[in-house]
């Protein structure tokens, strides 16, 4: 079942970044929709199409289902040169917003992972409950040998929960997470609910609370060294978490501080790239004040991983990382330039800038490996 698993994320990664990225035929289209068509029914559901931004943005008569009509419309819309405009994320492809790795639950990393027998490291599950009594689960995996072990809980981006077999996969496939795996850490792969109805919804932080708090019970976890990694949207959560008493410190790559801020209250990808364009406009000065009180919360060392394309970059290092220090976080911010949004993942490459290549992998567990051995050392008594 993984087997077949990893070989429908390849399909779907391809399949899809074709009819996104690429001047199709119609005849294009409709064999990509026949390769993507598991259950032969004509039309792609959600997993079918696999990748989030696609799905969402194709499916025009928001019945839950793409047909060949509304991928070809999609696929011409999405083809076309863009307007003149000054402001070029408009303009760019609309689906782009928080795309990128860690915001779609099949994905295919163009880097290799580090290739670890499950063995040697088996891929295991656990339960945590909600605040509200759902029933959550998460997917970890430890370095041979007893432990404890300094411990990494990553949060995937986007607004949807992701499936169980896609947790596993990033835990066995990721060149980010299967790197930090073989450095000696475990790690652990975290969702949460499904909150595109109500993008402030305090409901996916409890769930990640909720299994940080079962995390730190794992018997070969130490549980005073606990990071947080998430991207983009889960970047947002991590940075939520700030303040609890299990976290020893922060990773958070390009995080979607359009959510954390209080700015963007819909999952339309319009108002999303609007407010990331040009964020003085929208970063009004209630909203300011409110971010200074959040940010009072974080008490742990934090890391920013960041590109210098996607226009969160406006928001974040202009305005966000400026309050972090006034709020004495003790904050390092990281820039790698070129890249697209997702590379702290392994992934990225969209219309935002380049994808990851094995070198700026290496690079960002580095960086992050040296951060977390000052952040989450521990005082002799």
């Amino acid at each position: 079942m993984l087997l077949r698993f990893r070989m429908l994320t390849t399909l779907l990664a391809f399949a899809t970044g074709a009819l996104l990225c690429s001047p199709l035929s119609a005849q294009s289209i409709s064999d990509r929709i026949k390769q993507l068509d598991r259950d032969g029914d004509g039309k792609l559901n959600a997993f079918e199409a696999g990748t989030l931004g696609f799905f969402n943005a194709s499916d025009s008569n928001r019945d839950g289902f793409v047909t060949l009509a509304e991928a070809e419309a999609f696929a011409k819309k999405s083809s076309a040169p863009p307007a003149a405009s000054p402001n070029r994320s408009i303009n760019s492809n609309r689906n782009a917003g928080m795309a990128g790795d860690g915001a779609a639950p099949v994905f295919h990393w163009p880097v290799r992972p580090i290739e670890i027998p499950e063995s040697d490291s088996p891929v295991q599950s656990f339960e945590a409950q909600g605040t509200d009594g759902r029933n959550l689960r998460a997917w970890w995996r430890k370095p041979a040998g007893d432990g404890p072990f300094s411990t990494i809980l990553f949060i995937h981006g986007g607004l949807k929960q992701f499936p169980d077999e896609s947790l596993r996969v990033h835990l066995t496939d990721n060149p980010v997470i299967t790197r930090f795996l073989s450095k000696g850490y475990a790690v652990v792969m975290a969702t949460f609910r499904t909150y595109e109805q109500d993008v402030q919804s305090r409901e996916p932080i409890e769930d990640v609370r909720a299994i940080l708090r079962q995390t730190a019970k794992l018997p070969q976890v130490d549980s005073r060294r606990i990071a947080l990694y998430g991207g983009s949207g889960g970047g947002s959560i991590a940075l939520e978490l700030g303040g609890d008493h299990e976290v020893r410190a922060i990773v958070a790559g390009e995080p979607a501080t359009v959510i954390f801020t209080g700015m963007l209250t819909t999952s339309e990808y319009g108002p999303r790239l609007e407010m990331m364009a040009d964020p003085q406009k929208h970063f009004t000065p209630a909203l300011r004040a409110k971010t200074r009180e959040k940010l009072k919360s974080i008490r742990v060392p934090a890391m920013i991983l960041h590109g210098d394309q996607h226009d969160l970059v406006k928001l974040n290092k202009s305005l966000f990382l400026p309050l972090m220090q006034e709020a004495a976080i003790d904050v390092e911010y990281v820039e790698y330039p070129g890249f697209g949004h997702g590379f702290y993942f392994g992934g990225g490459d969209d219309r935002w800038g380049k994808g990851a290549d094995e070198a700026v992998v290496e690079r960002v567990v580095e960086d992050v490996r040296a951060f977390l051995a000052v952040a989450m050392s521990i005082p002799s008594e």
